[in-house]
């Protein structure tokens, strides 16, 4: 049997890993675009802001390839796949076989479609490249402009205003996060933000980045105001990287979608990580899952069925743990539905909401205090009907209960595992 797999991210790795636990003997191929495998773009935020060091970045070490029998074609694009003849085409010509086909390839940063964006000291933030570019200008950037108040902004700007920059987050959207937090959640942290000296605007939009000598040195605002800054981070979303499938015959929408076996339309044929669509457990809607934990247990099912296994993905949701400005945040499932009964509860200091459908806990947003994340979670796994009046008025313990492999270092929430080091 030969194994093809296209990236070199969690998903791909995982997916080796299982074919290996089930395969000892047949060929693996890995094709990546980047010149190093296996690092954890979920850390990079960590190694811009100082807390880890480079070698931190990566959950296999230099030997793995090595020690699995992977053959790694790195620095590799992938440009055309035809199912057909079971080939994939490189972008340096040479042409790669398979029988089976993991299809891993990630997602890449979005690039807002404004004058500007190509000047220097503008930035995505989404490879090892990335941010050593970001650390490379540090030494001398004073004023920085984050555009986007998703999770990965928030934790940059963090990062930067440790270390001494002053810096500014620029919101489209009327709230920060605005696929999972509510206008509360939102609120709270927009005030912590403030409290650390990191401005924050939402429902703004910016017109075009300025620069001079072709370099940024700020942007304009719709509205015609100007921000001064050295340094612009686009942190508007990503995008799966999916043109090498046109015309393969794969099914393509905002993505390529699967079954619960991460099989795609064409037999033989599997897809994990932030390049697919799968269905949401709790609500059944494709959804682009494009976290860690996703990721690893994806790969890890199609890597079982590619080599003949037969498992399915359970808890398709989404899970997201992060530190901001020292307050752990944890938000599950889709706790910004506006549909069910909402309860919330707000002190100094903490804000928790779950929300429930049909007597069912559908999503929930802990910032602050997150000693009930682990109920929360399980509970929202077995869809039991459940009371959550009487769970926010369980009263505090104090004791920080997290799920399984997450932890606290550094004064920041990592999500824990025999893969990743910090």
């Amino acid at each position: 049997m030969k194994y093809l797999i296209i990236g070199s991210g969690p998903a791909g790795i995982f997916g080796a890993e299982a074919i290996r636990r089930r395969d000892a003997e047949s060929t693996v191929t890995m094709v990546s675009p980047e010149d190093t495998i296996a690092y954890s773009p979920v850390i990079i935020t960590y190694w811009i802001g100082g807390k880890v060091p480079q070698r931190g970045l990566y959950f296999r070490d230099s030997s793995w390839a090595d020690q699995n029998r992977i053959e790694l074609k790195l620095g590799q694009q992938a440009i055309s796949l035809q199912t057909r003849l079971q080939k994939l085409t490189l972008e340096s010509g040479e042409e790669i076989s398979y029988d089976r086909l993991l299809i891993a390839s990630g997602s890449s940063p979005v690039s807002l479609p404004i004058f500007g964006v190509t000047l220097k000291g503008v930035h995505s933030i989404r490879r090892v490249g990335d941010a050593e570019a970001i650390l490379a200008e540090i030494a001398n950037l004073h004023q920085a402009i984050i555009i986007g108040g998703g999770f990965v902004g928030l934790k940059v700007a963090d990062h930067l205003k440790e270390r001494g920059i002053d810096v500014m987050i620029l919101e489209k959207e009327t709230r920060l996060v605005p696929r999972i937090f509510d206008g509360k959640a939102s609120l709270f942290l927009v005030d912590k933000l403030g409290r650390e000296n990191i401005r924050v605007e939402t429902g703004v939009e910016v017109e075009e980045i300025l620069g001079k000598a072709g370099r940024v040195c700020g942007v304009r605002m719709k509205d015609g105001r100007i921000h001064p800054g050295q340094m612009v981070i686009q942190s508007v979303g990503v995008r799966p990287n999916i043109n090498f499938l046109a015309g393969s015959g794969i099914a393509v929408e905002k993505g390529v979608p699967v079954n619960t076996r991460m099989e795609t339309n064409i037999t033989g044929i599997y897809a994990a990580g932030d390049v697919t669509l799968t269905l949401d457990s709790i609500t059944g809607e494709k959804v682009n899952n494009a976290t860690w934990p996703a990721a690893s247990r994806q790969g890890t099912v199609a890597g079982m069925n590619m080599a003949g296994g037969n498992i399915s993905c359970p808890h398709n949701l989404s899970l997201n743990a992060f530190s901001l400005c020292g307050v752990p945040v944890m938000t599950a499932g889709n706790p910004s539905e506006t549909n069910g009964q909402a309860l919330m509860e707000e002190g100094p200091g903490f804000y928790r909401k779950i929300l429930l459908q049909e007597g069912k806990l559908t999503g929930f947003i802990l910032i602050g205090e997150v000693s009930q994340a682990g109920i929360l979670l399980s509970l929202m796994k077995k869809r039991e009907i459940v009371s959550g009046a009487a769970l926010l008025q369980k009263p505090f313990s104090g004791r920080k209960y997290l799920p399984p492999g997450y932890g606290y270092q550094h004064g920041s929430l990592f999500l824990r595992s025999k893969w990743e080091r910090s």
